[in-house]
């Protein structure tokens, strides 16, 4: 992903495009990549001046874009030096403002010994270290192999990821890859709804999440146009001004097969089939069961609870607005199908109290939720 002032788009009749890199860009990618496998073992800082060489006014947007991407695929950095007392810079730095301020050469002259006698080196190595880390101070210890083409390609698609972060809702269809989406849009925490397509609701009708929730609608594109067959659609704010954007699989050849690997937190998940299994050890407890469908409605449930021929559904939920919970709840009432509704406050945009969802804060209170879970064990062998 970009940061947004790299961000080129073309609007046009209420529609937006990204402006997607293509082969009239293949030899500044190729220079681009040349640039930093030269500047193997130099200095970022001297690396990053060769590469504003190559900017006018016309493409510093994509110099720099193309640059990021290169970072994040191919460069390894590291301190200049290597310090026999291994002296971290921000202890150096945090040794002399400590001291105050100094107001002559002659006075900070003082002040650099004295931190060397501290920390047992020379004036010199003080010197290094006080901004060794900084990032124009940094050595590129290693470039990785890139193509132009793989340049062009990953710039892609992280063009079309920073365009959807402020999107009020994505929905899409794909034609296969469903378990890896499914599993991926519960790890990100995103607030869906599934009917033919699947819908998500945006970051920018999340206001106080924009950044941080719509990084996470961004994470979703690589699986999505990894499928075989699709077709997304957005709604994107842009000063106050909504637009459409519509795209399918005719642009696959625009972006790379490269899947952006994400580790999956499970921790949550695994505490909570510990538990319930040490509470409860007659119950079966199943982890990602299959996407339930009511109708036109589905959902996906993280547990399934078994004892016998009883099953109770349970569901931790991600990011939440007290609107959104109302109508997975009425939705799950109407299908009458048995669900125990989790949610984490720190998700929420607004601190409420709902009375079919446990909310919890630092950790799910067990308690609640055996209860619930007893409720509707007995109402269901009363059926």
């Amino acid at each position: 992903m970009l940061p947004k002032e790299l961000l080129e788009v073309r609007k046009y009749r209420g529609k937006i495009f990204p402006k997607f890199a293509s082969d009239k860009d293949y030899a500044l990618a190729e220079k681009i990549i040349k640039i930093f496998r030269k500047g193997k073992g130099r200095k970022y800082g001297e690396v990053m001046a060769a590469i504003k060489t190559l900017e006018n006014a016309r493409n510093y947007r994509k110099v720099r874009a193309f640059s990021r991407v290169v970072e994040r695929f191919c460069v390894e950095k590291a301190c200049i030096f290597d310090i026999p007392s291994s002296i971290e810079p921000q202890k150096v730095r945090m040794f002399l403002f400590e001291r105050g301020y100094v107001t002559s050469k002659k006075e900070r002259q003082r002040v650099v010994e004295y931190a060397a006698k501290f920390f047992n080196t020379t004036p010199d190595e003080i010197e290094k270290a006080m901004y060794a880390d900084r990032d124009e101070e940094l050595v590129l210890v290693d470039v990785r192999q890139m193509t132009p083409d793989l340049l062009i390609k990953l710039y892609n698609l992280s063009l079309l990821q920073t365009t959807i972060f402020d999107c009020l809702r994505l929905s899409f269809w794909t034609s296969s890859n469903h378990k890896e989406i499914f599993r991926r849009i519960k790890w990100l925490g995103l607030m869906y709804e599934i009917h033919d397509s699947i819908e998500i609701t945006g970051a920018a009708s999340i206001l106080k999440m924009t950044r941080r929730y719509g990084t996470s609608i961004a994470k979703l594109i690589p699986s999505i146009i990894k499928a075989k067959r699709w077709w997304i659609k957005a709604e994107i704010v842009d000063k106050e001004r909504i637009y459409f954007l519509e795209f399918d699989d005719s642009l696959r050849h625009l972006f790379p097969d490269y899947d952006e690997k994400v580790e999956y937190d499970s921790s949550l998940e695994e505490e909570f089939a510990r538990k319930i299994k040490v509470i409860k050890p007659e119950v079966e407890i199943i982890r990602e069961p299959n996407v339930i469908r009511t109708g036109d409605y589905a959902f996906i449930p993280d547990f399934l609870i078994k004892k016998g021929k009883k099953e109770v559904y349970v569901e931790i939920a991600g990011f939440w607005t007290p609107e959104y919970m109302k109508r997975k709840i009425e939705k799950v009432k109407k299908a009458k199908i048995p669900l125990i509704l989790i949610a984490r406050d720190d998700y929420a945009l607004e601190k409420v109290e709902l009375d079919d969802v446990i909310v919890f804060s630092k950790t799910i209170p067990y308690n609640k939720v055996i209860k619930k879970l007893n409720e509707l064990l007995v109402e269901d062998e009363e059926e």
